[in-house]
């Protein structure tokens, strides 16, 4: 049986989806979920640049190391296989809706998932910005995350816990 997937996106992906993927991936781990994988892309182009400094100092203070992320773009396959897609702001999702329309069904505003998406569920981008800033976005990345956890669990039901 090959794994889920779940898949976190935002423009650049040194800033907010490592975070989400770093949040996420520690929140399976704790629960020992052992058959998810999660993955983070970029909608602009940035490739294999590193997170952030501010965003590894931020994820680092929670005990998420994500000193070895390094960028993507987006990569057509891995989102075709994906069974969650979230996106950190609409424009994201408007994105994929533009250029791999297939995923559409499968593509969530991660601020406003499961319910009606409106621009109100963007999670701002803290690049360029203070540390104050990354601390902000990450506590409404892991705010979201714990919100929709249970729904993401549901969502790649089977999954398998191990003793």
């Amino acid at each position: 049986m090959s794994k889920n997937q779940i898949v976190f996106i935002c423009t650049g992906n040194i800033c907010r989806s490592p975070m989400a993927e770093g949040i996420l991936r520690k929140k399976l781990s704790e629960s020992k979920v052992t058959d998810c994988t999660v993955s983070s892309m970029g909608t602009h182009g940035l490739d294999s640049k590193p997170a952030s400094e501010n965003a590894v100092t931020v994820c680092s203070k929670k005990g998420i190391d994500i000193s070895q992320h390094t960028s993507r773009q987006l990569v057509p396959e891995e989102l075709l296989s994906a069974d969650l897609i979230f996106t950190m702001e609409f424009v994201h999702k408007e994105f994929i809706k533009l250029f791999f329309p297939r995923v559409l069904d499968n593509t969530f505003l991660l601020g406003s998932w499961p319910g009606k998406e409106s621009k109100k569920g963007n999670i701002k981008d803290p690049i360029g910005g203070s540390l104050k800033a990354y601390q902000k976005s990450f506590d409404t990345i892991a705010k979201h995350i714990d919100r929709v956890y249970p729904l993401i669990l549901e969502s790649v039901a089977p999954y398998k816990v191990s003793n």
